[in-house]
């Protein structure tokens, strides 16, 4: 793994007051997202330091961003991104270059120093097309892909991380990450997130610019706890929180494809142990038909539901845990598949543990209750057949899918 990757910061402790839960519920406007709009004001409050890493970068959020470089001049901005978002559209081709020439810097992350997740494409692809094969010379005007680019995206490979840390213009730090809903903090966890970034920033741009990470914070005081987490070491903290389950506790997955291996057997573990689950997935045919037979088929104590077919709002990557009075959390990008938590993908998750009573477990607990209500019971939609299980399997296992 290279620098900045599966990375498990210090908890650090931080009062109520300090954590936010934003969301849009479903029942007011279901085809827009506005958590990703708490980003603007943060950018536009921050006087020496902002750290964006953002798959595609939108033109509203490239003009807040050339707007406070155009005010504080001296600003550091560093923006990380997914170049396969340039060649195959999101981020329109002049935006990344406009912020170029504002003098912000921007990585386009390096994904062919991440693992092979298809590796049996991608061992025949490096001998063939990736050895000569740059992704920075394969841009071409919108619409038009190369068949170098169309062949590197068959790798699978990406930066899924979403998350802004900036500081709050009067010595603080505001960091979010977002997943359908945004999770936004104040404090001690922006060093780690910072350094991770930049860290991924230094070996995917030359650029001598980059600035140091800030100096480490004590742990803090307050009644929740906090970490980041990347990469395979959500896997860990979900497996951890789902191990520790049992009866009289509530488990609740709000996710667009769960397959992972390791998770759904805890999560089948945590059920025969008492634990209640509320399973919430996208309506995808592979994986999750396959799997929510599996769940359903573990006993009484699961169950699932589907968002609608034509769900407009990103899918959250949410697990809660409660357990009598307090409150496990875990958000970030990581969907919960072998690329999502297996070292493959770029992915970031925070991780909170709290009391129930507290106001961001009141507004996650709601947020879950909202979507679920407003999900269908399909059980004939899922899946028992043994063909389905092992096409999903064998999917999983080979890295052939693009889940």
């Amino acid at each position: 793994m290279p620098p900045g990757t599966h990375t498990v910061s210090q908890t650090a402790r931080l009062p109520e007051a300090d954590v936010d839960f934003l969301y849009e519920s479903p029942r007011e406007s279901p085809q827009r997202q506005t958590s990703s709009m708490q980003d603007l004001p943060a950018i536009d409050h921050a006087e020496q330091l902002i750290v964006l890493d953002r798959s595609p970068v939108t033109p509203e959020l490239a003009q807040h961003l050339l707007a406070r470089k155009r005010q504080r001049p001296n600003i550091k901005i560093v923006v990380v991104t997914d170049p396969g978002n340039e060649a195959f559209g999101g981020t329109p081709a002049h935006i990344l270059a406009s912020l170029e020439e504002a003098g912000v810097i921007v990585a386009r992350v390096r994904l062919d120093r991440l693992r092979d997740s298809n590796a049996l494409y991608s061992g025949l692809w490096r001998l063939a097309l990736g050895w000569w094969s740059d992704p920075f010379d394969e841009a071409t005007a919108p619409g038009q892909i190369t068949l170098p680019a169309w062949s590197r995206r068959q790798n699978f490979k990406a930066d899924q991380r979403r998350l802004l840390v900036a500081d709050d213009g009067s010595g603080g730090w505001m960091e979010s990450v977002e997943s359908g809903a945004a999770l936004v903090l104040h404090g001690s966890l922006a060093r780690a997130m910072i350094a991770s970034e930049l860290q991924i920033a230094a070996w995917s741009t030359e650029d001598d610019r980059l600035p140091p990470s800030p100096r480490m914070e004590g742990r803090g005081v307050g009644s929740i706890d906090a970490r980041f987490l990347t990469e395979g070491a959500i896997e860990g903290a979900l497996l951890d929180a789902m191990e520790a389950a049992g009866g009289g506790d509530q488990i609740c997955v709000a996710v667009e494809n769960l397959s992972e291996r390791r998770l759904i057997a805890a999560m089948l573990r945590a059920a025969a142990r008492g634990a209640h689950l509320q399973v919430l997935l996208a309506r995808n045919p592979v994986p999750n038909r396959a799997v929510a037979g599996e769940l359903l088929g573990g006993g009484g104590r699961i169950e699932v539901r589907w968002y609608p077919a034509d769900f407009a709002v990103p899918h959250p990557h949410l697990l809660l845990v409660r357990h009598r009075a307090d409150l496990w959390m875990n958000l970030g990008s990581a969907s919960f598949t072998r690329r999502g938590l297996g070292d493959l993908d770029l992915e970031a998750g925070v991780e909170l543990r709290m009391p129930v009573r507290a106001a961001a477990a009141r507004a996650a607990t709601q947020y879950f209750a909202e979507y679920w209500s407003s999900a269908s019971a399909d059980a004939d939609f899922a899946q028992e057949s043994i063909i389905g299980y092992w096409r999903y399997r064998i999917l999983e296992a080979t890295g052939l899918s693009n889940f």
